[in-house]
């Protein structure tokens, strides 16, 4: 196997919403390579509403499906249309 750049998948959020991971790879597909992808994670985030109210409290651990991180990719594909995150690729 040939791998190329390793790209992080972030979760998405209702305002943020990045795509700087698909020219990595694009690149890693022009070039017949593998990309590996990492998931994201979330823990010890904190609780802004705890935080409002004095407190110190953190969001339960969230750990990025598969299924999550394909929802992204065929949106972030769909949003630049260059076919390399395609469901038939």
């Amino acid at each position: 196997y040939q791998f190329g750049q390793t790209v992080s998948i972030p979760f998405f959020d209702e305002k943020w919403r990045p795509d700087s991971f698909y020219p990595k790879i694009a690149y890693n597909a022009i070039g017949k390579m593998h990309t590996l992808c990492l998931l994201d994670i979330k823990v010890k985030e904190p609780d802004f509403q705890a935080m409002m109210r004095g407190q110190t409290k953190f969001m339960p651990p969230r750990f990025m499906t598969v299924n999550t991180c394909i929802a992204q990719l065929l949106e972030v594909e769909e949003r630049i249309g260059e076919g390399h995150c395609a469901p038939d690729v």
